[in-house]
This record gives structure tokens, sequence and C-alpha cells, in this order.
């Protein structure tokens, strides 16, 4: 295999039978043995390379390099990733071998390298080629990633003596479109929505020069044999009649504080200046979003810079080919207007991405920033077609700047929670990050599934040979339309990847409309149904990202999931493996009255959490008189709860922060799901740094163990009371949770001499209780996991119900103990 491989592309290099012969010995360590005559004789050697190595420039690299060595051979693609083979003496052989690591491009990550040796050629000048992409079943090649505009193609389109300067599709095999356009694999033109554009002589020239940039880019194009943008709307000369013309024209009616509908990679956006409040409160209106914050797009890092406060890590993935939107703190003296997101501290900021981003920023440098959220109605899925636009989008945009190379398949941004001092954290993976891969372990075609997530930041993954590819983020299910989409997804996904699923993962909710598609799916193809819980899915999910089998101390924290006995979980500690689990504790349960209406209602948890700290006397209590509920309803709330009619006993830690912002007057209505938590953060961001808080729990030793977080309740209605300021009081509660959360875990080790903690779900989107929880459980020695690569929300869920079926179907992962 390649010497220093794992380093090089993060993945880690396994070895099988091949043509029957095993994985050689690395090259240096064969050279080492060789005699003069061993090392002149002729050899012939075929690679194997599974991974991203499809649409990034990898054919064209390997070919370069064979060159330079002065091997002969040939490398291409098949239904599993790349098969390279190489012929000369031995020596030259064992250096292109050895070296070639070090000259691919920079977006390949490779899985496999396997090699073997095979029989020698007649001609020993037959050159080294490019060979025609070979097709087949049961494929398992990587799909590429969507990527963002490279450095490259940007100076050749601010080129004017270029050819293809300004040209808005320009793309080379360092950047453009991938998964949104590709219909099968290999990745090959003729498999992709280009195939409808052929190429004209210039292109082509390139396209089958191996010294080009654009040596086998799928995607190449110029403006003689590329899409054409369109426009629809309003246009101050007439209809526009070239792409420069159609730009200019998107620009000026943004200039006018027009909401324009402007078709990217994945899908459609929405665009209006976010300096312009009128324009971003009619966009809320006609788009039906209150409340949720919107994403900006601005043209440069330093733009970025001028609106929010980067760490270096979060500077790095803002610029990186994936172009995720990242979360970062607002600069106070923003000009961004007010509603662009209100109630939080943090803003949404990406950079351009496609040469039509660059290109309006370009023609107006006093544009941005834009608001740049998703071209739907809320809750529906992404319009991805230019018809579908003309519809869907009515109403919401004054015009529509639209092309004429489809779009396969809907891609919404991705978005990264920066962190202080650490990895950003992935809240949402979708284009620049899906389709994206992970190894489960355990190999076979036993392990071929299915698995279809939650309900809420829905993602689809289809499992193959115990690799386990995560799709796009869907979002909520409950919308017919998006739960039409998810169903397209799931078979697409099966599809594009030729799974033939042996079983089909969901979550236990039976009432989840992803349960009912499973169940249903299930019985049609006659193969097993297996529901995993959901808390035990988000456990699982952090173990198959780290590659951890053996079992960790889990605590799940999320607003709700379906429980094995039936009830409403969301503050778990688990001891949890892949195949199962043991709940060891969780929080004290509220009894929330109205079930589900209490995930809307704020000021129900609040009685809720009144009830569970003061008894019958917190129905009573004054600071209910700051809940701003009709007499009415306040007497019947509290008779539900004092009685326990319609009401749900649910132990979800998002319900503890739900009830304490309206108890703090910070948020009585969730308008989009965990409003009332960012909403919180945001007030705790404006108080000095807390280093200690006094334990305000209780830990009430049972089977398993609860965490009374009442103390802490007390506290801080105590505060509101006494008019201590409010950014103060959600820090100390911040900070009191997580005291609690690591006594509950100290509790745990204490008992099962377990030392390796794994914190999942949510909750951990909140940056200041993730960092002190963590920061508390390394000071007692113990090893913490955290998301790095999938959502700890539920956009993480079938990645983790990947990870619990595999471990089912198969004796090879250890059951928890």
């Amino acid at each position: 295999g390649f010497g220093g491989l794992p380093g090089l592309v993060g993945g880690l290099v396994r070895g099988s039978q091949i043509d029957g012969k095993g994985l050689l010995p690395s090259g240096a360590a064969m050279s080492a043995s060789l005699t003069a005559t061993e090392s002149a004789e002729r050899v012939r050697r075929r690679l194997r390379v599974r991974g991203q190595v499809q649409g990034v420039g990898f054919r064209p690299a390997v070919y370069r390099w064979a060159h330079t060595i002065g091997v002969s051979g040939s490398v291409g693609n098949d239904q599993h990733g790349v098969v390279i083979e190489v012929e000369g003496d031995h020596a030259s052989v064992e250096r292109f071998v050895d070296t070639l690591p070090d000259h691919l491009p920079k977006l390949a990550k490779i899985e496999a390298f396997l090699q073997s040796e095979v029989e020698t050629r007649l001609d020993p000048d037959e050159g080294f080629v490019v060979a025609t992409s070979q097709g087949g079943t049961n494929c398992d090649a990587a799909i590429t990633v969507d990527l963002a505009t490279c450095p490259a193609c940007l100076r050749e389109m601010r080129d004017a003596g270029d050819r293809r300067a300004n040209h808005p599709f320009i793309n080379c095999t360092d950047c453009g479109p991938r998964f949104s356009i590709v219909r099968a694999v290999p990745y090959d033109r003729c498999n992709t929505s280009m195939r409808g554009f052929e190429m004209c002589p210039v292109c082509r020239g390139e396209y089958q020069d191996p010294g080009d940039r654009r040596f086998h880019a799928q995607p190449v194009c110029c403006r003689d044999c590329g899409p054409r943008l369109r426009w629809v709307g309003p246009s101050a000369d007439g209809p526009p009649r070239t792409d420069e013309a159609v730009l200019r024209e998107a620009v000026r009616q943004l200039m006018k504080g027009r909401v324009l509908a402007l078709k990217g990679i994945g899908g459609f956006h929405l665009a209006a200046r976010a300096t312009d409040s009128d324009a971003v409160r009619r966009l809320r209106q006609r788009k039906h979003r209150d409340a949720k914050p919107f994403a900006l797009m601005v043209p440069s890092v330093e733009a970025a810079t001028e609106l929010v406060v980067l760490s270096d890590s979060g500077r790095e993935a803002l610029a990186s080919p994936a172009a995720p939107i990242v979360l970062a703190p607002r600069r106070t003296l923003s000009a961004v207007a007010a509603e662009v997101a209100p109630g939080t501290h943090r803003l949404g900021v990406m950079l351009a991405y496609t040469p039509v981003h660059h290109r309006l920023f370009d023609l107006e440098p006093g544009l941005g920033p834009l608001v740049m959220t998703s071209g739907n109605l809320s809750d529906e899925p992404l319009v991805i077609d230019d018809e579908d636009a003309a519809t869907r989008l009515h109403g919401i945009a004054d015009a529509t700047l639209g092309h004429d190379r489809p779009i396969v398949r809907g891609v919404d941004d991705s978005i990264l929670l920066d962190v202080a001092g650490g990895d950003p954290v992935p809240l949402r993976r979708s284009r620049g990050m899906a389709p994206g891969e992970f190894d489960l372990g355990v190999h076979g075609p036993s392990t071929d599934g299915l698995c279809v997530g939650g309900e809420l930041k829905a993602t689809v993954s289809v499992v193959r040979a115990g690799r386990a590819v995560v799709g796009q983020h869907l979002g909520d299910l409950k919308h017919p339309a998006a739960f039409e989409n998810f169903q397209r997804s799931a078979e697409d996904l099966l599809e594009l990847f030729e799974v033939e699923p042996r079983w089909i993962a969901c979550d236990a909710h039976p009432g989840y409309l992803s349960h009912g598609y499973a169940k249903a799916f299930a019985a049609r193809r006659g193969i097993p149904l297996v529901p995993v819980q959901h808390h035990h899915a988000h456990a699982a999910s952090l173990l198959a990202e780290h590659e951890r089998d053996e079992p960790i101390l889990a605590f799940v924290g999320d607003g709700v999931g379906y429980g094995e006995d039936g009830g409403v979980w969301g503050g778990e500690l688990l001891l949890a493996s892949r195949r199962s689990y043991h709940r060891l504790g969780h929080l004290r349960p509220l009894r929330l009255p109205g079930g589900d209406a209490a995930a809307r209602d704020t000021r129900r948890c609040a009685l809720a959490l009144l009830y569970q700290s003061y008894g019958e006397a917190g129905l009573r209590h004054p600071v209910v008189d700051r809940l701003q509920l009709e007499p009415d309803e306040r007497h019947v709330l509290a008779g539900m709860i004092r009685r326990n009619v319609n009401c749900a006993e649910s132990s979800a830690l998002g319900r503890v922060f739900d009830g304490v912002a309206a108890l703090l007057g910070l948020c009585e209505t969730n308008r989009f799901e965990a409003e009332a938590p960012m909403v919180l953060e945001a007030a705790a961001s404006e108080a000095e740094p807390i280093e200690t808080t006094a334990p305000l729990y209780q830990l009430q030793d049972e089977t398993p163990a609860q965490l009374d977080l009442s103390e802490l309740t007390r506290r801080v209605v105590d505060g509101r009371m006494c008019g201590e300021p409010v950014a103060v009081l959600t820090a100390m509660f911040q900070r009191g949770v997580a005291v609690g959360i690591a006594g509950l875990i100290g509790h745990a080790v204490a008992t099962t001499g377990l030392r390796v903690a794994g914190l999942t779900g949510g909750v951990f989107a909140n940056e200041a209780l993730t960092l002190s929880l963590t920061a508390q459980l390394e000071e007692r020695g113990l090893t913490v996991f955290r998301h790095r690569r999938v959502p700890p929300n539920d956009g993480g869920l079938s990645l983790g119900q990947a990870a619990v079926a595999v471990a089912q179907q198969t004796e090879e992962v250890s059951p928890c103990v």
C-alpha cells in the first residue's frame, strides 16, 4: 500500500484478495530486498483505488505522474472507483507507487488501495493512457460532492483576455457541480445532466488534453457550448439577450430592493439585499418565515469578517471548497438589517460559491451582503426546476434568474457552527458535504440496507458493503411535499448507488412518517424492519463517526424522542455500543400539559418546571403573572398539570431550556424549532464568563438515576423576581445544567468504571453548554467524544441507524456489557 497514506487522505488502507493475490507490501519494503537484476525486471501491477476518486481530477493526476516516471499502462474509472495498470521495470513501478500519493489532487479521499501483480504486455512502448470508463453492476464508487469555484477559474473569469472571461458556468476538475448533476456512475459526462450540451471543438480539446486543467472535467463548457442564463421578470431595457445582460439586470433589481429567485448548483435561492430592512421584511412575509434567521452571502472572507467574528477554524471552513454557511458571533457595528436574524447573537455567513454569484458581486461591489435563503415556502422542499420555480416561487420573488442546466437532485447549503478553540460542528450536511461515506467496520452483502432517519432535519443513508453513504439534508417531513421529496430521495440513493437493501432501519417512533414509510417498504420488499430507539441512534452516530466499537457513556439531549417505555425521552445517559444500549440515567421528567403543544408554547414548559420545583405552590407563584397567560388558559393548564390530565411525562432537556426561556421573559412561543434555546443562548452571551457555579441539582440514586434540576429552576426564578440581569441568569443556568450533567456522568463512571463519554443530540448545538460540560468532564479525567463530521441533531440519525442495524445484523461488533 501507500506509505503514509492515512495522513494524506484521512482514511484507512485495507487489503483484500485481488486476482488471487493479496495486498503487496509497501514499495519501500520491496525495493530494499531487490537485487539489481530484479530491479530491472519488467513487471505490471494493477492498482484498485476506492473512495472520493471520481470527479476530482484523479485520472489526470495519475496520467501526468506516470508520464513523469516513464511507466506505461492505463488509468480508468469503473463502478467501484479507479483502476490503474502500471508497467515498467521493477524499480520504476515501485517508484510510481511510492510517490503517487504526493501527486494526487487535494480533493481526493482514498478509503481503500489494493494492488496485485498481473501478466506483463508484449509491447514495452505502449505508453500510458486514460482508458474508457467501465460500467457494470454492484456499483460502490464514491460520488464527489459539489465544489465551490476554484481560484484558478476565478482568475480566468476575471481576465478580460481569457476566452472564458465573465463566463457564468466556468469550472474545471477542481470545482463545479458534481452530486447535483450526476445520474449514474461512473462519473462521466454521459451520466450527468451536461449530457445534452455537446462540447465545442476547443472545449473538447481541453477535455482530451492530459496536460490541461480541464482534462476529463465532466461539466466543462464555454459560452459557445454551455448552458445559458434565463431571466423572467421586469427589465429596464427589454428582455436581456445575453448572459451578461441577464446578470446586469439581476444586479439592478437587487439594488432596487427587489427579491430575486436565483438558481444555483443544487437549487434555487431567494436573494435580497441584507442591508435593506424593507426588502428583508417583504421576503419574510412572502416566504412565511416569521423569525428563523436568514443566511447571508458575501464575496470574500474579508467581507465576512466585517460581519462576524471567526475563529481560525471557522475562517478555514468558510473558504473551503465546500463553502458552507458558518454560524459565528455577529459584530455589533454590522450594517445588516435587524430583520435578518432577530433574537440571536450569531449570523450565518457563506462565500459566493458559483460563477454567477461571483459575477453579481463583481458587477456591483456595493451589492452585498445578500440574504441568500432556500428557494421555497417554509417547510416545503427546495425548488430545483425553472418551470417549478415559475409556480412555487410566484408571489415570493419579483424576478427569476435561472438557467438551462438541469439539476438532478436538490442539495441545500450546509451549515457549520464555529466553536471557539475547536473544530466547527456541522449542523446540516448537504452541498459540499453530501454524500459522505463512513466505514462501519463490518463488510459483506448482509450489511446492505436503507436507513430513513427521523422526522425533523431528515437525511437518508444507504449501506453498501459495510459503508454508510449519508445523503443530503431533506428538512422536516410533516409537509406533504417534503414527505414526497423524502420518498423520491430514498429511491434515488438506492438507484444511484445500486443498493439492493437486505433490511430497512428507521426511528422506533410509530407515529413518524419515516417509520410508516419504512414499515410499508419492508412489507413490500419482504425484508426485515429494524426500528432503532431515537437516542440510541444519536449515540451510535457518534460511535460511527469516531470509528469506535467499544461502549461509551453517551449523554443525549434533545427535544423529543420515543422512549422504549413509550414515554417522551430527551435527557438520557446511555451506556451505548453500536449494537445495544442501557439507560443509566435521565432528567427528572416534566409533566407537560398538552404534550406536543408544549414544544411550541414554552409557557406550558414553564408551568411544568414550576410545578416540579415548587409543587402545587408553583402554579400560584408570582412569576406566573409574567407569563402573559389569559386567566382562563392559566386555570385550565394548571388543572391539567395538577390532575395529570392530557399531560406527557418528558425527560427532554430541550423542554427545560424552553421553560427557562419563558420564565425569563425571553421567548413565549417557538416559532421555529429551538427558537427559545437559541434566544436563551444569545442572552447568555452578553454576560461575563462564569468560572464556577455551585451545584444546583440533586441525583436520585435510582435505577436508572434521575438528575433533578429543581434547585436550579428555583435559583433562576428567585433571580428574576429580585431583578437580577437576565444575561447573568441565563449564563448561570447554562453553566448549572452542565454541572448537573457532569455530576450524572460522574455517578455513572463510579458505578461502571468506564471513562469515555460522548455528547450528542440537538442541545449540543449550544456552544457554551458544550464547552462547559466538556471542560468539566475532562477535569474528571474522562475522554470526551463530540461531533465533528455529522450533526449532533437529528441530521445524524440515519448514520446512527446504519451503525446499529449493521451491528445487529452481524456478530463482529461487541455488544454493550
